[in-house]
């Protein structure tokens, strides 16, 4: 049975600035349907670069990024940085994101409420987001992410400075979305965490890719 394709990227070339040394360079990978797909690298290796592009949030130079125009409309990009906003509950950050998202107005506290209870925060949904712990917050940053319930979720460090239980929790919350076809790329420097959640794990080298199969599946 043929996977579906999610997102091919072609011969990808990237510069921050005419002249210098390519950030990435003939970089090639493909993404499917319930695929998690690890990267990790050195600081400065591209990865979030990488990331960014796919995004559409940074121009490259050379190759192709392709992905069907439904699956584009249903990408989330998690930055490693928290974007949310301390003077609003865990709840009202949410419905803030999905409103940017283009979420309907009937579904955005359902979609809300349920993502809080997968993740372990229903007690604090109404909470202001400064009162939270930091892994708490890793948690909501997450949720803000999936309140499109994404076709590709692009995922930089989501877990660090993470406690054990909030790891757990959003662990098993990724695995979850994919089972149900959610494509992700997913940076981490974490120790195991990409053994423990991708099917694929490719390190960035100078630019380009190394891929390492850990799945039997």
């Amino acid at each position: 049975m043929m996977k579906e394709s999610l997102c091919e990227v072609n011969n990808l070339g990237l510069r921050y600035h005419r002249g210098e040394s390519a950030i990435l360079q003939g970089l090639s990978l493909s993404l499917f349907k319930g695929e998690i797909v690890g990267i990790r690298g050195e600081n400065g290796a591209g990865k979030s670069s990488l990331l960014k592009a796919i995004a559409g949030l940074l121009p490259y130079q050379e190759g192709e990024i392709r992905m069907p125009k439904e699956v584009r409309k249903g990408l989330s990009y998690l930055p490693q940085d928290l974007s949310l906003y301390d003077s609003l509950t865990a709840l009202e950050n949410l419905i803030f994101y999905g409103k940017i998202q283009g979420i309907p107005g009937r579904l955005l506290k359902t979609r809300g409420n349920w993502l809080l209870e997968e993740l372990g925060l229903s007690q604090k949904s109404r909470e202001k987001l400064s009162a939270l712990s930091g892994g708490m917050k890793r948690r909501v940053h997450l949720a803000s992410a999936l309140m499109l319930r994404p076709s590709i979720l692009l995922l930089d460090e989501p877990t660090v400075g993470c406690d054990e239980e909030s790891y757990h929790r959003i662990r098993d919350l990724l695995l979850k979305m994919k089972q149900q076809g959610t494509g992700m790329l997913l940076i981490s420097h974490g120790r195991g965490e990409l053994e423990d959640l991708a099917d694929r794990i490719l390190t960035l080298e100078q630019g380009k890719l190394r891929e390492k199969c850990i799945s039997s599946d």
